[in-house]
């Protein structure tokens, strides 16, 4: 039996019991989420107004930096665990929006180069979806509150 530092990290690593699953799905769909919000507003070839003025919804010039917000709000309470329902059915919006624009652009307004793979949001979504069914786990924010 390990005792110490090494031990109670076990210990605690055991005491989530079948919930240590949900730090992954979470973690992933949480870092690719903030990460490409980030690049949108950082990243000079990565703005989202041309992409949502080509997918032809509404108020582009409103709906382009809600969109990067939801993103990023999303990741962050996914990554964290801190409503993570509540930022899955928000990731879940903003997959069907960035899925619904890989379907109706023909010519990729940052370029061809900065195209994401069309797998990226339904994976997100997906991922997404399964912590609005299962719940954020045992090594969440929420679990705490």
């Amino acid at each position: 039996m390990l005792g110490g530092p090494v031990g109670s990290f076990l210990a605690w690593a055991r005491s989530a019991g079948n919930e240590r699953h949900t730090i992954v799905v979470r973690a992933l769909p949480g870092l690719m989420l903030l990460f490409v919000g980030l690049a949108h507003i950082f990243v000079d070839t990565a703005p989202m107004l041309p992409l949502v003025e080509e997918a032809g919804f509404p108020f582009p010039e409103v709906l382009a930096p809600l969109a990067v917000a939801a993103e990023i709000v999303a990741g962050l309470s996914l990554l964290l665990g801190a409503y993570a329902r509540l930022g899955g059915l928000l990731a879940i919006a903003v997959m069907a929006g960035a899925l619904y624009s890989h379907l109706v652009i023909d010519v990729w307004p940052n370029g061809a180069e900065n195209e994401p793979p069309i797998f990226a949001p339904v994976l997100i979504a997906a991922l997404a979806a399964y912590i609005v069914y299962r719940g954020a786990g045992r090594w969440s924010l929420d679990a705490r509150m």
